[in-house]
């Protein structure tokens, strides 16, 4: 839904700086935390992200990239879009292994196929 409509409301810098930061306290984006409190009279706190949460999901978008290109494949019947899946599903399987476990090291292997560097973690 576009959100296209303003509310301006008056406040001093104090009072904006104290709901800035109880909108990160609440994982949230400063005008999401603002059109919730307004709307809902309560925020729902999101936790952030851990490392090896950042870490599985921008392997797994990564992963998402590849499956637009396997519908490409599949148009023009081209047959390596089956072990490219199979490639793609196995970084998916190592993604949610590190997503549910701080310990797992995702194998290097998934990064060479995904052509991601092992510091990439932009969510």
């Amino acid at each position: 839904m576009n959100k296209t409509e303003f509310i301006k409301v008056r406040c001093t810098s104090e009072e904006k700086q104290r709901i800035k930061s109880r909108a990160e306290s609440a994982g949230r984006k400063f005008s999401d935390y603002c059109r919730e409190i307004l709307l809902n009279g309560e925020v729902t706190a999101v936790p952030k992200m851990t490392e090896n949460e950042r870490e599985a999901i921008a392997i797994l978008q990564h992963t998402g990239r590849f499956y637009g290109q396997i519908s490409n494949l599949i148009k023009v019947k081209d047959e390596d879009w089956l072990h490219i899946t199979k490639n793609l599903s196995l970084c998916a399987k190592e993604a949610f292994k590190r997503f549910y476990d701080p310990h797992f090291r995702v194998d290097d292997e998934v990064y060479k196929v995904l052509n991601m560097r092992r510091d990439d973690r932009k969510v």
